[in-house]
């Protein structure tokens, strides 16, 4: 299975309920099912769908904070890029038995 590496910081509110959309430079094509591996402990601590991924200008992404919960990060995030990418998750489930993933370089890794 894939997945998808993120800081702990924002994994946490992810497997809480309180980030549904997960912020990245570059697009995902990938739809589908997917672990959610923890960047700190290199596990992989939940699951979740890629439903959709929707371009936003960094303006205009900023309104969206109860989705993401990085209105304050965005700028220092998005350097010169004039555009982000919101990866919308959904079906986010914790795993009672976090397990390691293959860790590699870059965004992607495998469980």
């Amino acid at each position: 299975m894939k997945c998808l590496k993120i800081d702990d910081k924002w994994l946490k509110l992810i497997l809480g309920g309180k980030k549904t959309w997960e912020i990245r430079r570059t697009r995902t094509n990938f739809r589908g099912r997917i672990a959610l591996g923890n960047t700190k402990s290199k596990n992989y601590d939940g699951y979740a769908t890629i439903k959709d991924c929707i371009e936003f200008s960094v303006n205009d992404l900023k309104k969206f904070g109860d989705k993401h919960q990085a209105t304050q990060f965005i700028d220092g995030y998005a350097g010169e890029k004039e555009t982000l990418f919101a990866w919308v998750l959904s079906d986010i489930i914790p795993e009672l038995k976090p397990k390691p993933c293959s860790y590699s370089p870059g965004s992607w890794c495998q469980t």
